[in-house]
């Protein structure tokens, strides 16, 4: 809102802002009619809108071939409507299936005390500015790991077409460490989000943080689960290994049954640099 003098009158003048995001998209969804809006699911786990008469803007991604591994210039308005796309002529090398995939069995430590846990989190990184959930994820574990031999896990959180429209949701996933940690006798799961607590949290009072109607989230165990039906309730969960980047690990571990057993150094220079301007050496 910006204040504007003229001849002695004050006027208040809304101004609506462009950006700019470079991603490939996992998903395109039409709108079911003209009184709704086509949404744009990036790879980067954001959401961006086209309006429903804006039927060119859909077809200059649907003409890409394999458009999820095409990097796309996408400018857009405060309101997420997109005005512009442009075809960078880069491609995601995060959907390189020829990295080594090998099959292996991923055992968790579990963690002797909350108060152990509480310590580990309060040493993690954190600054105010955005970043990608996925490259914050990976430097907290990847963190972990080095300095305490600590193997966490990924949860995942996928938030539904319904839900994105319900509630003009920004997001289709995010995803946050959680470990195993004795509290209470138990050996209980508690999610680790340095960006959005101020502490380890139960999934429900994780989720809770970002669904605005108290939803319960599915678990599933295959991506396809969500795929198959993105309509369906509000929000899945699925659990992952650290060493899972991204949703198109959980697609390629699900295709192929292969699965990672090591960091993969380049994504975590990359999210080191991505979230926290950190040149990894």
């Amino acid at each position: 809102m910006k204040l504007i003098l003229v001849m002695g009158l004050v006027f208040f003048a809304q101004f609506s802002f462009s950006h700019v995001r470079d991603s490939s998209v996992n998903a395109v969804d039409i709108a079911p009619d003209s009184s709704s809006y086509h949404l744009v699911l990036l790879n980067d786990g954001h959401v961006l809108k086209i309006k429903f008469e804006d039927g060119a803007l859909i077809s200059e991604i649907n003409n890409q071939k394999s458009f999820n591994k095409k990097i796309f210039r996408f400018e857009y308005d405060d309101d997420r409507y997109i005005s512009k796309i442009e075809n960078t002529l880069e491609t995601d090398t995060s959907k390189n299936f020829n990295n080594p995939f090998i099959e292996a069995e991923y055992v968790p430590t579990t963690v002797a005390s909350i108060e152990l846990l509480r310590k580990y989190f309060k040493e993690a990184p954190y600054n105010s500015k955005e970043s990608q959930c996925f490259n914050r994820a990976m430097v907290w574990s990847y963190g972990w790991w080095r300095k305490h031999s600590m193997k966490s896990m990924k949860l995942f959180i996928y938030f539904t077409r319904d839900y994105i429209r319900r509630y003009n949701f920004e997001w289709w996933f995010h995803v946050a460490p959680y470990a195993h940690v004795i509290e209470d006798g138990k050996v209980v799961e508690r999610v680790l989000d340095v960006k959005y607590s101020s502490g380890p949290l139960s999934f429900k009072k994780w989720s809770d943080i970002f669904m605005r109607n108290d939803a319960d989230c599915r678990v599933i165990t295959k991506y396809s689960e969500y795929a198959d039906f993105p309509y369906s309730g509000s929000c899945f969960y699925q659990r992952a290994h650290m060493y899972t980047y991204q949703p198109a690990d959980l697609q390629m571990n699900e295709a192929w049954g292969y699965t990672k057993d090591n960091f993969n150094m380049t994504e975590v220079r990359g999210a080191y640099k991505e979230a926290f301007d950190i040149d990894l050496e």
